[in-house]
């Protein structure tokens, strides 16, 4: 009798154990692609335009809620930045998303560093926060 109760515990106790160990779904927000950017400077001294066209994919099993896209030229210099505010991505779809940043430095002075912050505010619970960040240089 006490071999029963001691087994029906050690069942019951991996049980729990099992089940809080199972990972709770999450959204994960990641780059997929970053086109290079699109100069165009008219005659005016720091009057040129950068556009840029970034794709955002969702790559986790639940749909994303809202979240910004901080999209920056030339990070650490005389920089031109724009957010985008998305409304969501469901899991598994991606969205392409095109900026024009204001008037500013000439983003090739001589190449041209993008760089993309999804999920600017962290206010989508992911899997991975620290693969929200990407670079990409694009040579003058």
């Amino acid at each position: 009798m006490i071999k029963r109760f001691l087994l029906l515990g050690l069942i019951i106790s991996l049980a729990i154990l099992v089940i809080g160990c199972v990972p709770t779904p999450k959204a994960e927000l990641t780059v997929l692609s970053l086109d290079p950017p699109d100069m165009n400077c008219g005659v005016v001294a720091l009057s040129c335009t950068t556009t840029v066209t970034v794709t955002i994919v969702n790559t986790g099993s639940v749909d994303a809620g809202p979240f910004k896209v901080l999209v920056q030229a030339d990070p650490g210099f005389a920089q031109q930045q724009g957010t985008i505010s998305v409304s969501g991505l469901a899991a598994g779809a991606n969205t392409t998303l095109t900026i024009a940043l204001p008037p500013g430095g000439n983003c090739f002075n001589p190449d041209c560093s993008i760089c993309i912050t999804v999920d600017l505010d962290n206010e989508v619970i992911e899997s991975n926060e620290g693969n929200n960040y990407y670079c990409e240089t694009t040579i003058g």
